[in-house]
């Protein structure tokens, strides 16, 4: 039984030469080729018809949740080295004469057959792979006392059977099985030395946790390639989702802007216009320069905003005078009171307190011109309470209609993205806008 110990060694230094190739089921990796399951798949997602990338594939001794392993059509290299294998077998016979028997030669003649099959099986159905694997086994080691190149047939067959990474393990050790349980009743019956059927066993062993090592390498392989792809799209997700809030606040501090600024212009340049028909153009020209004045206003408002895109610092007391001197410089009326030192308090909630605040005046310019408002900040332990009241107009104002509603979108936005609140009713004749905006965020985990 000296031969078995021979072909357990060079199956090693085959395996070690890149020989799993020949015997196992295909490379693992796609070689630029596409799997049919996922010719439809597009970049940037998940399309119809394309395999799932997740599924229940049995791995180890049971089944377990794993990733999918692609299946792939064994390459053309794999497909010659299989005919390599079948060729030296059929030399090896040849060459050391044939089995005297008709039946030794028959179970030969048949793992020949199971071998060549084994090297055209496709991939789907599973079914010829199976098969071919099945005679090689049974049949090649049913004659392996009596034929070196059986012994080849039935150690590859073990080896090929375990590394499958595609089918089920039980399938693989079952014809493993077959393959030792024929050759250790072969050597019974041919009644070899003990020392033929320890080395025997030994080899398969040995070829059986090479294969076993080759199929645990390629589900690896396969499960890190889809980790990669699951990280990609994640990735993707992630850039994706943070470009949109990013345009989103952008977008609410331009409507806060222009909001603001726009509107102080309409009524100073409604005013003046009323004026000139008045007949009084010294008022008229005082309105035409506050107009000015707001539009300059409006581009240092405009110019801090890109300030804010790039930094979030910001002075919370300076630009709330700022904003009260802007809404009297327009017109109307503001009532500030605070009661709490406006310092230490987080950078984003002071933003999103004050395009809050601009966002409440210029709507009270609108809905209720020359109606006095009143703006008050409180501090409330760990967070910061924003009142700003002010009565309901008798009549609608000239820009009522001019709005649509994405101040009030933005501001729930900004504020929400701060850990805040914001409420807005009507109450006893008076508007009234509550905002609750915590001093510091909470850390994020």
């Amino acid at each position: 039984m000296g031969r078995v110990a021979a072909v357990a060694g060079a199956a090693r230094g085959a395996h070690r030469g890149g020989c799993v190739g020949a015997f196992g089921g295909g490379d693992h990796r796609h070689r630029g080729r596409r799997h049919p399951a996922h010719a439809g798949a597009q970049p940037g997602g998940p399309q119809r018809g394309a395999a799932p990338p997740f599924r229940t594939v049995p791995a180890g001794c049971g089944t377990l949740n794993r990733m999918a392993v692609t299946i792939t059509p064994p390459t053309r290299l794999s497909r010659l080295l299989r005919l390599v294998g079948l060729v030296s077998v059929v030399s090896a016979v040849i060459s050391t004469g044939l089995p005297g028997q008709r039946w030794e030669l028959a179970l030969i003649a048949v793992s020949w057959v199971g071998w060549a099959l084994f090297i055209v099986a496709p991939v789907r159905p599973r079914w010829p792979i199976r098969v071919s694997l099945s005679l090689m086994a049974i049949c090649g080691g049913l004659t392996v006392a009596y034929s070196a190149s059986s012994a080849i047939t039935a150690l590859a067959t073990v080896f090929v059977a375990i590394s499958l990474a595609d089918d089920s393990p039980v399938v693989g050790l079952a014809i493993a099985a077959a393959a030792l349980l024929s050759s250790c009743a072969s050597l019974t019956v041919a009644q070899e030395r003990p020392r033929m059927l320890l080395n025997l066993l030994v080899g398969t062993a040995v070829i059986g946790l090479m294969g076993w090592s080759r199929r645990q390498a390629r589900i690896s392989a396969e499960q890190n390639r889809l980790l990669l792809q699951q990280n990609r799209v994640i990735r993707a997700e992630r850039d994706r989702a943070a470009a949109l809030a990013e345009r989103g606040r952008i977008a609410r501090d331009i409507h806060d802007v222009l909001a603001h600024t726009l509107g102080g212009l309409v009524m100073q340049l409604d005013a003046a216009d009323a004026l000139l028909e008045a007949g009084e153009v010294d008022r008229a020209a005082d309105r035409v320069r506050a107009s000015h004045r707001l539009a300059i206003s409006g581009l240092e408002d405009a110019r801090r905003v890109v300030g804010a895109l790039r930094s979030e610092g910001i002075d919370l007391a300076a630009e709330l005078l700022r904003l009260a001197d802007e809404h009297r410089g327009a017109g109307g009326q503001v009532e500030v009171r605070t009661d709490t030192e406006l310092r230490g308090i987080d950078a984003q909630a002071a933003v999103a307190i004050t395009r809050a605040v601009q966002e409440s005046l210029t709507n009270a310019r609108k809905h209720a011109p020359g109606q006095p408002v009143s703006l008050s900040l409180r501090d409330e332990g760990d967070r910061l309470a924003v009142d700003i009241t002010n009565p309901l107009a008798a009549q609608r104002g000239s820009l009522t209609g001019s709005g649509s509603g994405a101040g009030l979108l933005g501001m729930g936005e900004r504020l929400a993205a701060s850990g805040g609140t914001v409420e807005a009713r009507k109450e006893d004749g008076r508007w009234t806008v509550r905002i609750r905006v915590p001093r510091f965020r909470a850390a994020t985990p």
